[in-house]
């Protein structure tokens, strides 16, 4: 008799059901700022362990069903900024490249025998360590999830994107007087709830990738409905003059013609006037959103500047990996030790704050091991969406076309530094394990 792995579809009645997505929902809503904004990221945090204590069996159903690849992975996440967080004694810490300032520091201060961890700034890495949370617990959830909850997942994601959408709306008309989650921001720019407008930009890349997988309506009023909030939603990703997230719309284009050659039974006829008729409504409503041409012309023309200080970032960020390699400087802690580093001819006015490339930055955090964690995750995401994006099916292409698109803008920008974000991808990546089973199973 052999043991069967415990069955991954919970039998849940009630609010329970939805819970993943009420958990979506909250990140996207309030975890949108960035680790400035740390009572919002800590609503966000408090509500995901709520709902571990309502479901507290997912964690042992996970540890027993998911597949071990992504039980490894995720391990070695939550492991890492953790192993940086334990105390080390001096003779070993002070052995460790680039922490000779810190031991001359501590020597004039009078307090050479400190036991210090592998972070230099332990703070910075508790912070990042607590902000996986939120997305850890999403992805037990969303793994522990039946079909039907998961089927919640896209539907839910394809709205947020909308309310997004009329939320940025009332912030560009009121040229951010009004509606504003976070302070600052470019008043000609759509942030929604998000305190940046390249992570904006993707949410809604995001947003339009799942209203794109949403089964087609049988009647042709549904179709150009749905259809025209598609439309909306790339006018959104115009107006948040995000040129990686402008960019990032082709992503959803292939997906959309994709799914245009499955539905054979749509004559040219049928398909020109339902186009015609969702671009006359999106238009309709694009004019009341956007007042005027001018945001979209402000969003085309910053492609004629596309020389920025990224650049000069990443140049000065390999010189910073240099010296902490192969152990980091530690999770969290790139604002604080980029400046030893950074070519005097690149200072300007402005901090870089973060490396503008997540790969570089978890690199020079975490060192050898970040760049093993950072490979295994690329390498087992692309093992479950290559067979996902041969079967070509709305449900199953739409997350990996997700996962796609926040990888191709982290080479550009920070999106897994943004909680929101990262909430989004858990639930992504229990999609594409789920139905790269389902897929192997055939």
């Amino acid at each position: 008799m052999t043991n069967a792995r415990p069955s991954m579809r919970p039998s849940l009645t009630g609010w329970r059901r939805g819970s993943a997505l009420l958990l979506l929902a909250i990140a996207i809503i309030l975890g949108g700022g960035g680790v400035r904004y740390a009572l919002m990221n800590a609503a966000v945090q408090l509500a995901a362990l709520a709902l571990l204590a309502v479901r507290p069996a997912c964690v042992r159903t996970f540890w027993q069903a998911a597949p071990t690849g992504l039980r490894i992975l995720l391990v070695g996440t939550l492991a890492l900024p953790a192993i940086q967080l334990v105390p080390l004694p001096p003779a070993l810490w002070q052995a460790l490249p680039g922490r000779d300032l810190v031991a001359e520091s501590l020597a004039l201060a009078g307090r050479p025998g400190l036991w210090m961890p592998l972070s230099l700034d332990p703070g910075r890495t508790l912070v990042a360590l607590v902000g996986l949370t939120a997305p850890t617990i999403l992805l037990l959830l969303a793994m522990d999830s039946g079909k039907s909850e998961r089927a919640l997942i896209l539907p839910g994601l394809a709205a947020l994107g909308l309310a997004n959408l009329v939320l940025g709306a009332g912030q560009l008309i009121s040229a951010r007087q009004a509606l504003n989650w976070f302070p600052g921001g470019n008043p000609h720019q759509l942030y929604g709830s998000f305190a940046n407008h390249n992570s904006s930009g993707l949410f809604l890349v995001i947003a339009l990738c799942a209203a794109i997988a949403m089964p087609t309506p049988a009647r042709p009023a549904r179709q150009v409905i749905k259809l025209a909030a598609c439309l909306l939603l790339a006018m959104g990703v115009l107006l948040t003059q995000s040129r990686s997230s402008i960019m990032l719309l082709i992503l959803p284009a292939i997906q959309w013609l994709l799914a245009l050659g499955r539905h054979q039974s749509f004559n040219r006829a049928r398909r020109t006037a339902i186009l015609a008729a969702a671009m006359t409504i999106a238009l309709a409503g694009f004019a009341v959103i956007a007042m005027n041409n001018a945001r979209l012309s402000q969003a085309f023309d910053r492609f004629d500047s596309l020389h920025d200080a990224r650049g000069l970032i990443w140049q000065d960020s390999l010189i910073a990996i240099g010296r902490y390699w192969p152990i980091g400087s530690g999770m969290g802690t790139f604002d604080e030790v980029f400046q030893i580093d950074e070519s005097i001819e690149n200072v300007n006015r402005h901090r870089a704050g973060r490396a503008h490339n997540d790969l570089l930055e978890l690199v020079l955090e975490s060192g050898l091991a970040g760049a093993i964690l950072c490979l295994g995750w690329i390498a087992y995401i692309g093992r479950l969406t290559i067979p996902l994006l041969r079967d070509n099916e709305d449900r199953v292409t739409a997350p990996a076309i997700i996962l796609i698109a926040i990888l191709l803008q982290s080479f550009i920008d920070y999106p897994l530094r943004n909680q929101a974000i990262l909430c989004i991808a858990a639930p992504m990546i229990a999609l594409t394990a789920s139905e790269s089973k389902r897929i192997r199973m055939k």
